[in-house]
């Protein structure tokens, strides 16, 4: 438990600092000048051609989960009528629950935070002025409709798979399941900033925000499946 504290405490100043980071400096609109193109005043990947890129970048990627999602469901549920099968159904278990919890609470938040996406600010063309996080909007500033840009949304559904760390023995495996999740992750993070959608720091908040809750789900995961190996030691 000690552990998991101090893998959450130093998780929880690295969500601190990349605010920090996002307030002091010019990172994100630094950056973001790459995917905006000034002369044809429109960002690389225009809605005409997200029309086209969508089906392996964001459908594509919603449907990956969809399906991880139904084969750890399946097998799970093929363990209730094969008994043998339980005793390894562990990483099964971190894979969905970090499929559900991990989108539902990190992309759940930008309904409280009230930022707007690059696409949408003054300062790209959009119709509402650029105000950093941690900041307040202009005192004569009505808002139409709230902000739901950060955290980023679309890229937790890839960083969910870096519970794959958690659902191997050997380290090898173990550490190329977390490169998957953060190559599926950072293709959706990178695909919604050539949108428009999301700046730098709202997916690298993503990215640090879903493994802390991953940490989470693999303590409970393992706590119960440890207690139900007990018990099944001691009925024996």
């Amino acid at each position: 438990m000690m552990k998991l504290i101090t893998k959450l405490t130093i998780g929880f100043f690295l969500l601190a600092a990349v605010l920090l980071l996002e307030y002091f400096t010019d990172w994100d609109t630094d950056l973001q000048e790459y995917f905006f193109d000034r002369p044809h005043n429109r960002w690389l990947i225009y809605p005409e051609l997200h029309k086209k890129l969508s089906v392996f970048f964001y459908k594509g990627i919603k449907t990956l989960l969809a399906v991880t999602a139904l084969c750890c469901l399946a097998r799970l549920a093929l363990s209730i009528r094969q008994k043998q099968l339980r005793p390894d159904n562990k990483p099964y278990w971190i894979m969905l629950l970090s499929i559900i919890f991990v989108p539902a609470l990190i992309a759940g938040a930008k309904y409280v935070t009230n930022v707007y996406c690059p696409y949408q600010l003054n300062i790209y063309n959009g119709l509402y002025p650029f105000v950093r996080i941690l900041e307040s909007y202009p005192a004569d500033f009505i808002q139409p409709k709230p902000g739901r840009c950060f955290p980023a949304g679309h890229a937790t559904a890839g960083f969910a798979f870096m519970a794959l760390f958690f659902c191997f023995d050997t380290p090898w495996k173990r550490w190329l399941g977390l490169a998957v999740g953060l190559a599926v992750g950072w293709t959706a993070a990178l695909y919604q900033m050539y949108r428009g959608q999301h700046f730098l720091s709202h997916s690298v908040f993503s990215m640090i925000a879903a493994f802390m809750v991953i940490l989470l789900i693999n303590e409970i995961v393992s706590r119960l499946t440890a207690a139900k190996n007990d018990k099944r030691l001691t009925e024996k």
